[in-house]
């Protein structure tokens, strides 16, 4: 069986309603079943520098045809990104200059996905959406800690590369299935649609990712907007 997934993909980036500059940045390899979004992060200098950065080394990455070594050289990626943005930052006299980070990797049977910040990912099976990555944001660490009070910023990250001299990376894998299908996205996407929403455009839309982002933008949206979806067919003979 081949390794190489047969995939329907949709890419859109807006930079919405409200923002004059997009910091949002997107990747698609299909032909190594790599594909990633970035948001950089709003409010912090040159934001769209980092987006840009991280979708590029990962655009130019060697991946070898094991499972394991390709999630490892992915991590590696995005450590040296996370290194370069903290000089970066220092040698321009900037505070931060960070991006949040998810990204889809399909080889074979197995699926992976790989994140740092808010950036989401979710899986569509069997007409039920479900999440799968966890937001590294002040919000989901209360929660976790059975905390139901509102906090003073709770949609600020935890994480980000870039923003700390070291990075914790967090990573979740999967059998992948024909007829799956996958969302990557922004927070100015999944800030302002719930999952019912998602879900019905992910079935019915026949261009899914830009009818997200339509949506997220026409609902009120004052962030940048971003989605991916892949429609996973099976595998090349």
């Amino acid at each position: 069986m081949s390794t190489v997934a047969s995939v329907d993909q949709f890419l859109r980036t807006d930079a919405g309603a409200v923002r004059e500059r997009n910091e949002d940045d997107l990747l698609a390899r299909p032909e190594h079943g790599l594909w990633a979004v970035c948001d950089g992060m709003g409010g912090h200098d040159a934001g769209d520098y980092a987006s840009q950065h991280i979708v590029g080394q990962l655009s130019t990455l060697r991946l070898s045809g094991r499972h394991g070594n390709r999630m490892q050289a992915i991590k590696r990626c995005l450590r040296q990104c996370n290194r370069h943005l903290v000089d970066y930052a220092q040698a321009n006299g900037f505070d931060h200059v960070g991006s949040t980070a998810v990204a889809l990797c399909l080889h074979g049977r197995r699926a992976a996905l790989i994140w740092v910040g808010d950036s989401r990912a979710y899986l569509m099976r069997d007409g039920r959406l479900r999440m799968i990555s966890r937001d590294h944001s002040v919000a989901e660490e209360m929660a976790a800690l059975g905390a139901h009070q509102v906090v003073d910023c709770p949609s600020a990250i935890t994480r980000a590369v870039g923003a700390t001299e070291s990075i914790k990376i967090d990573m979740a894998c999967l059998e992948a299935r024909p007829g799956d299908v996958w969302l990557l996205c922004s927070d100015g996407i999944s800030g302002v649609l719930d999952s019912g929403e998602m879900r019905t455009i992910m079935e019915d839309a026949a261009d899914p990712s830009a009818t997200l982002v339509h949506r997220a933008i026409a609902s009120g949206s004052s962030d940048n907007c971003t989605a991916v979806v892949v429609k996973m067919n099976g595998w090349d003979a």
